[in-house]
């Protein structure tokens, strides 16, 4: 059984050393129930040797018990195979140490009692019941072995459950985001526009931050700014003068660090619903700041007179993407509200950091 933290210190390895635990087990088990006996005569080295002569038939029933028919029972859920089969056990143990008891010990130790049957059934629930006290520690501590190391390996395995979820939820932002900065490139091609060549080079620094920073599961928050930044210059060459973007940032932004392409959906979401059937100019205003490690961010967007498809709008994938990878990252930290009307689209989102 690990009690202690494993390190490099001896102290530390020989009080994890099970071999040791069982020995200091089994010696004050023998110490303490010969002194127990032998207070009513004194003698103690008698009931020294009687503990031990029945120590051989104890540490049998214990081991039995603890790595015989805990696994092949009790940690699969056979509860009354388990039961039945310790019962068994313990009956048998009874049963040898009646024999023990009645073929030697009373002749060398104790001449002076009366024998009773061996197999007596009475003394034999008796016998079996003063078992109990060799039986009751080393059970306890064993099964409360079991029950910490499968709470771990459910932890574990929630915990991998929750990564592998996190990477497949931040991998499907980074392919929806290069599909539409390839859209806009494509577009802009097609126009023969001079402004293609600046939409490729902002796009190889786009690329250059989810490759390599993005892995991580913390970012500078000016790293998250500056890619959004570079994002809405993308947009800002598709769109030109359709399209009227504020962007301010405000506070401690410098100082933390947040879940990388947490905030660029909210950046994109804005620009496609803005955009959708576009026949009046656009605008898009963005607030992001941080006061007393409480992460703000404001996104608020007009919504094309002519667009009847308001729930497309507060939905969709993307939304539900970032909402869950929300959910694993910050449980119980962040608030979302998003709200929309005929005029305009909005969402406040804020994050206590520790």
């Amino acid at each position: 059984m690990q009690i202690l933290k494993p390190d490099n210190n001896i102290i530390t390895s020989l009080i994890n050393n099970r071999w040791l635990q069982h020995l200091l087990y089994w010696t004050v088990y023998v110490s303490f129930f010969a002194y127990a006996w032998g207070t009513y005569d004194a003698d103690y080295l008698k009931t020294i040797a009687v503990e031990l002569i029945n120590l051989p038939n104890k540490i049998i029933l214990v081991y039995t018990v603890i790595y015989i028919l805990y696994p092949q029972f009790l940690y699969k859920g056979y509860i009354w195979r388990f039961l039945a089969t310790f019962i068994l056990v313990v009956m048998l143990s009874a049963v040898l140490q009646r024999i023990v008891d009645n073929l030697f010990i009373i002749d060398h130790f104790f001449p002076y009692w009366e024998k009773t049957d061996t197999f007596s059934f009475s003394v034999l629930i008796q016998t079996a019941i003063n078992l109990g006290p060799v039986l009751a520690l080393p059970m306890t501590i064993k099964l409360m072995e079991y029950i910490a190391k499968v709470q771990q390996n459910e932890q574990m395995l929630t915990k991998e459950k929750l990564e592998a979820e996190l990477v497949f939820l931040r991998n499907q932002v980074q392919p929806h985001f290069l599909f539409n900065t390839l859209n806009s490139l494509y577009a802009l091609i097609l126009k023969k526009s001079d402004r293609s060549l600046e939409v490729v080079l902002k796009l190889s620094t786009l690329l250059r931050y989810m490759l390599y920073e993005t892995n991580a599961t913390r970012v500078d928050l000016r790293k998250e700014i500056k890619s959004i930044q570079d994002y809405i210059d993308l947009e800002k060459i598709r769109y030109g003068d359709r399209v009227e973007v504020s962007l301010h940032y405000w506070g401690e932004v410098e100082k933390i660090q947040i879940a990388p392409m947490l905030i660029l959906p909210f950046i994109e979401n804005s620009f496609k619903h803005s955009t959708k059937g576009l026949s009046n100019k656009a605008w898009i205003t963005m607030e992001i700041g941080v006061k007393e490690n409480l992460f703000t961010m404001r996104i608020e967007n007009s919504i094309p007179s002519d667009s009847s498809d308001t729930k497309s709008i507060v939905g969709g994938i993307g939304l539900q993407n970032v909402q869950r990878r929300l959910s694993l990252l910050y449980p119980d930290r962040h608030t979302l509200k998003v709200t929309s009307d005929n005029v305009s689209y909005s969402v406040i989102l804020k994050i206590k950091m520790i």
